[in-house]
């Protein structure tokens, strides 16, 4: 028992190094689709509550189009520029990926944000508008939700209100409150969780939609036990480890091109979800 929690311990302090787990909006640009070779749209989604959001919505060439869409969800910092060099690889193989920024965040409408939080309700609700226009605006067959670390947690909640076909998860967060326990424990910081954080765990027990996990073996604090839990608790769901940290899946499970045994992984899932299907 005490070399299992010196290896807990190990790990988190590594995974902690990385400087993860921030509210850190970035309002500037690093990338943007049009230094890419695949078509875009570049559009404002409003909210329910009226919020002005920044999208781009990326196309792949008709050749290899798969009718199959990805709704990217982010973590808690950056902005949706910061992913465009992997969105690039999934274009490449045939996806339409829709990205956003989440309100305070790029060019999205100004939101006041407290680093200290984990995340806002309010971040549901823009998920939640990106769903619904993407629903109504881009043609495809199959529509799934990327969710990265943070991004997950306002995956499941969105899904409960505005179902999407599948989910991709990368550091899935199974419990936000043990998130913040063990941030106080290792940093000695107390975050935040916002008003409805309570009905994440009710939201996750209701998750049953077939779900793609990517697991790192080195992450410290959205571990590979609790990727476990969540497909012992939904049996439509498959887990993918890798050998590297937090958000190092791209990375890690690359081969001749960048992310490729990743994107690999996502296209298999998809086929055998829809050989099952039609």
């Amino acid at each position: 028992m005490k070399a299992i929690k010196s290896t807990v311990f190990l790990l988190a302090a590594l995974w902690f190094t990385s400087g993860c787990w921030a509210l850190k909006p970035e309002k500037k640009y690093v990338e943007h689709p049009s230094n890419f070779n695949f078509k875009y749209k570049e559009q404002k989604i409003v909210t329910s509550d009226g919020v002005s959001l920044q999208s781009w919505s990326c196309f792949p060439d008709a050749k290899v189009d798969n009718k199959t869409t990805l709704i990217l969800a982010y973590g808690d910092a950056g902005n949706m520029s910061y992913w465009l060099r992997q969105v690039a690889e999934m274009v490449q193989a045939g996806y339409t990926v829709v990205l956003f920024d989440y309100r305070g965040f790029g060019g999205s409408q100004d939101f006041a944000i407290d680093e200290k939080y984990l995340y806002y309700d309010e971040f549901v609700t823009d998920l939640t508008a990106v769903v619904q226009w993407t629903k109504k605006e881009v043609k495809s067959d199959h529509l799934g939700i990327w969710s990265l670390s943070m991004g997950s947690i306002m995956a499941t909640l969105t899904i409960a209100r505005e179902p999407v076909d599948f989910l991709v998860a990368e550091g899935f967060v199974i419990d936000p409150y043990q998130i913040v326990q063990v941030i106080k424990e290792y940093k000695q910081e107390q975050y935040l969780l916002p008003p409805k954080a309570p009905t994440y765990a009710d939201a996750l027990s209701r998750l049953q939609l077939p779900c793609l996990l990517f697991a790192g073996l080195r992450d410290g604090l959205t571990t590979m036990d609790d990727s476990n839990r969540v497909k012992f608790l939904n049996p439509n769901s498959e887990l993918i480890p890798f050998n590297a940290s937090h958000l190092q899946g791209f990375q890690s499970l690359s081969g001749t091109t960048h992310g490729q045994k990743y994107i690999d992984g996502i296209t298999a899932f998809v086929a055998k979800l829809y050989a099952v299907h039609n």
